[in-house]
């Protein structure tokens, strides 16, 4: 029998004097250090306050004096779900006490009887402490492995576009979701000086940290697009060239990638697009619900990096006019991939997929609330039992805002000089509809008081620089409806508080009190407050009273 190299300690609890001796002898011949009680209650102190952690295994009596061995056992696993429990008893499993089964019922308990011999003994104890040892080991790995993913998928999100952005102009929201941690799925989103919209949407093949790094590499490269000749005149089949030319001569045959690329011209109300070997781009009219091929010729071309001689050109590329109502929703094949279960059954059709898709979108753009339709449509799926994406999945949704000169719909930058400069525009904007000038000031002063508490509480340092808030500001019948979609963490908030005391003090007494006392305020404003998460998005919506 090998001798071990390190101490590792057993606690052994037996009333027999001479049993404690024997196993202490013969557990020190093999490398082990034996901590030896006569009773359960003095094991039970040696284990609390993180006692156990020093022990790699127990061997106790079932029979004690003072507290039945499963009790104990019961103790010992509200501390450590996985130290092994040696149950050494000279009672018979075949008398009918079902003892054997109890032992049984935990994954980590063992029998022994008594009358085992020495050398049998230490080799079971042995075997079972190596076999956690190991265990213990590979989960470490494995937690070093998922720290590592964690960091990359964080990388990945802030190598992505914010996530939303709403213009005068033209808006986008988008959804990135990673199938495990990371994700090969890759998105980016450029203003052009002519003042179009660039989109790049790309699913890198393959899976896990190979099409990560992949991902990150292009995703580099993609920052660079801006500085390309004659960049404000591209057309999707220059980028397309100049990502192909990137790939192939960068990361060889190792990998390709299936990309749409679309330039929105939002004063011509057109996007050209070109699909390298992903999705067509589709759009979605709430004013005409009639499916339309928007691609009737197949035009199109191979994924990039597939075939290194391939050039794209001008014939590949599709123009689909838009009407002023119209949505353009680009994805990644993995929206095609939702299925309900993880064994694959039954997956969500295409029809199904187009109607959901239609009538989130729909309802969305009409409402002014489209930056919240790519998490819907998942909770739509979800409603209707698909909730497993078999893939990574991108989805970015594009067009021109409607102009609606009574309800005023921006997104922000999360930085202070943005949300003061901002909270001026809304009272300007409040002035110009001839509100109140008291509930012009309320709207002001629920704005900033949301929007520092975002910014000082929902973002970290990192996160916050590349993140936008929206908001959607409009008056109804008996209120102000002021609504906020962001990305931060749920932090409490003016709503948790409502009707609340024990909340009420609990906020005032947190560290950031001065901000307390001012969500204190905002509810004094507000005839109602109601708060909604679609996914990792946020909705916060302030009714604030409006004086008869």
């Amino acid at each position: 029998m090998t001798t071990k190299t390190d101490s590792t300690k057993i606690l052994v609890i037996d009333d027999e004097r001479l049993i404690r001796l024997t196993l202490n002898a013969k557990l020190k011949q093999i490398g082990y250090t034996a901590v030896c009680v006569a009773s359960i209650s003095e094991a039970v102190v040696l284990l609390n306050d993180g006692g156990h952690k020093q022990f790699t295994a127990i061997i106790t009596d079932i029979m004690m004096a003072d507290m039945d061995g499963f009790v104990f056992r019961d103790i010992v696993r509200g501390m450590d779900e996985s130290l092994p429990i040696f149950f050494m008893t000279a009672l018979d499993p075949e008398e009918g006490s079902g003892f054997l089964k109890r032992i049984m019922e935990d994954s980590y308990s063992f029998y022994l009887p008594k009358s085992i011999k020495p050398d049998l003994l230490l080799r079971r104890v042995q075997w079972i402490v190596d076999s956690r040892r190991f265990e213990e080991f590979i989960k470490a790995k494995e937690n070093e492995l998922m720290e590592s993913l964690t960091l990359a998928a964080n990388l990945q999100r802030n190598m992505l576009p914010a996530r939303v952005r709403i213009t005068d102009t033209y808006f986008y929201t988008s959804w990135w979701k990673p199938k495990d941690v990371v994700s090969g799925d890759l998105l980016e989103a450029f203003s052009m000086p002519n003042g179009d919209q660039l989109y790049v949407l790309g699913d890198i093949q393959g899976h896990g940290t190979s099409a990560a790094l992949s991902m990150m590499a292009v995703q580099s490269f993609l920052k660079q697009l801006p500085t390309i000749d004659n960049f404000a005149n591209a057309t999707p089949a220059v980028i397309a060239n100049q990502i192909h030319h990137f790939f192939t001569n960068s990361l060889g045959t190792l990998s390709y990638m299936a990309v749409l690329i679309c330039i929105h011209r939002p004063k011509e109300r057109v996007v050209d697009w070109i699909s390298c070997g992903a999705p067509d781009l589709h759009v979605v009219d709430p004013k005409d619900l009639s499916q339309c091929d928007v691609n009737p010729e197949n035009r199109g071309g191979l994924p990039i990096g597939l075939m290194p001689d391939t050039t794209y050109t001008d014939k590949d590329v599709v123009r689909t006019q838009l009407s002023e109502t119209a949505v353009c929703v680009a994805f990644t094949d993995g929206v095609l991939d939702i299925y309900k279960d993880k064994d694959g059954h039954e997956k969500l059709s295409d029809s199904l997929r187009a109607e959901l898709q239609q009538q989130v979108l729909s309802e969305a753009r009409l409402k002014k609330t489209i930056i919240a339709a790519p998490y819907k449509f998942q909770l739509a799926c979800e409603a209707y039992g698909y909730s497993v994406f078999a893939d990574d999945v991108t989805e970015l949704i594009f067009g021109a805002p409607l102009s609606t000169p009574d309800i005023l719909v921006k997104s922000i930058q999360m930085n202070l000089a943005d949300i003061d400069k901002t909270a001026q525009e809304i009272g300007k904007w409040c002035s110009g509809q001839g509100w109140d000038p008291a509930v012009c000031t309320k709207v002001e002063l629920v704005f900033e008081e949301k929007m520092m508490n975002l910014y000082d509480h929902a973002y970290d340092e990192h996160v916050r620089a590349g993140e936008q808030a929206c908001f959607k500001l409009q008056k109804k019948a008996d209120c102000v409806e002021l609504s906020f979609w962001d990305f931060g963490t749920q932090e409490p908030s003016i709503f948790v508080t409502a009707g609340n005391s024990e909340l009420e003090l609990e906020l005032r007494n947190r560290h950031f009190s001065d901000r307390g006392r001012g969500r204190l305020m905002v509810r004094e404003m507000c005839n109602g407050i109601e708060r909604n998460r679609f996914g990792n998005l946020n909705e916060t919506i302030y009714r604030i009273a409006v004086e008869d």
